[in-house]
């Protein structure tokens, strides 16, 4: 297909794309039923279907998609709100949000002919990924041949395409970048975790798999897909805002969290009979927790709207915000972390049964923690060294 030609699953843009605050009420209408799937969602090890129909249904997955493909070509912000409200409902569910509902602006980096391969019989195409330099690809007629174990695949069990990138072992020192139809591959049962295990974040086997030169590309290069689109949001890289998602998912889990602890404490009473909501520690937990979860939402919205800023204006994000904004992304995630600690441990022993909500999205919340664009002691160095002036940044993450 040429760019000229009639896209699939044109829609009327005019009455089809909802506003981006309209967007947000449909994830907020989620929380309830979403909160009720999450003992399910842990103990199958994936997303409920009924969590995926709801939020196609209400659209969320279009949010980054081209209009082209029946899509809204919405922003960051907008991307970061809906992941934190699904988060607050179910930090599985929203992970996924986060992770692949970013996903379209990777696969605009191929030309038309492969988007129409992705969204073109399947507009509800979900596209997964993996650790990026975890596969092998050797060049063959036509393409290459993939090998190796493509490690922690988030959503892979319901993706139809994931992104494999890795080494070229032809002599290049130069990453290859891959999309390859899930069916190519074997998703192996890893993910036996203690937190988010409902993100199904299994790894991907390839074995001479065939990936077609039109599904690759060599990275630090220009993509095929360069230029296809005019709006902004298509022209930044994930660096600096693909973690924000996550981080959204974190901040979104511990305000979840928040009002569960409150709604089950208001009429709780101690062993003497007082009314636990009388304590003024407790009532100061509340207050402190409450205000690192408003500043940790501001510090999303309001950096993410920056580089949105830089975009629409048709610049590079400058290096000392770029530098910044991949710091106070991680340092979301240790507000949301300190929040929900402080009012986990004032719950007392009764937080400690599996049935509880609260202690499933503590152990949910210390796992996102630990990815990498939210690892504290890896972004917080990293920027440390940059405003000190040093060379390279710490690429490895803490014993």
């Amino acid at each position: 297909m040429s760019p000229d030609s009639e896209p699939p699953n044109t829609l009327d843009m005019d009455t089809a794309i909802p506003s981006p605050e309209e967007l947000v009420e449909r994830a907020q209408a989620l929380i309830p039923n979403l909160r009720s799937r999450t003992a399910r969602c842990e103990d199958e090890r994936r997303i409920p279907q009924e969590n995926l129909d709801e939020m196609f249904e209400a659209g969320l997955f279009n949010t980054m998609k081209p209009k082209r493909y029946g899509g809204y070509e919405m922003g960051w912000e907008t991307l970061c709100d809906l992941t934190l409200a699904i988060g607050e409902g179910c930090g599985s569910t929203g992970w996924i949000m986060g992770v692949c509902g970013g996903h379209p602006l990777m696969v605009i980096n191929f030309d038309f002919a492969v988007q129409d391969e992705v969204w073109g019989a399947n507009p509800n195409a979900i596209i997964s990924s993996a650790k990026m330099t975890s596969g092998s690809f050797k060049k063959v007629d036509g393409g290459y041949l993939g090998n190796g174990i493509m490690a922690i695949s988030s959503g892979s069990q319901h993706a139809d395409w994931f992104f494999a990138g890795g080494s070229q072992i032809d002599g290049s020192d130069k990453p290859l970048s891959t999309l390859i139809p899930l069916t190519d591959v074997t998703i192996l049962d890893s993910w036996q975790v203690v937190g988010l295990a409902g993100t199904g974040s299994h790894d991907l086997e390839m074995k001479d798999v065939f990936v077609p030169d039109s599904h690759a590309y060599i990275g630090g290069e220009r993509p095929p897909g360069a230029g296809l689109y005019d709006n902004g949001v298509y022209k930044v890289g994930h660096r600096a805002l693909g973690p924000y998602t996550l981080a959204a998912v974190v901040v979104g889990m511990a305000a979840g969290a928040l009002d569960i602890f409150v709604t089950d404490i208001i009429d709780r009473t101690s062993r003497h009979g007082a009314k636990i909501a009388d304590f003024q520690s407790l009532q100061l937990r509340i207050a402190e927790s409450s205000a690192e979860l408003d500043a940790a939402k501001l510090l999303i919205r309001q950096n993410t709207r920056e580089a949105m800023t830089y975009i629409g204006e048709g610049k590079p994000v400058p290096r000392d915000p770029h530098a910044r904004l991949i710091m106070e992304g991680s340092y979301a995630s240790v507000l949301a972390c300190k929040a929900i600690e402080r009012i986990f441990y004032a719950g007392g022993a009764g937080e400690l049964f599996l049935d509880r909500h609260l202690q499933r999205i503590f152990r949910n919340v210390q796992a996102g923690r630990a990815q990498f664009g939210l690892n504290w002691d890896v972004q917080g160095t990293n920027y440390g060294r940059w405003a000190l002036g040093l060379e390279g940044e710490q690429e490895t993450t803490p014993p």
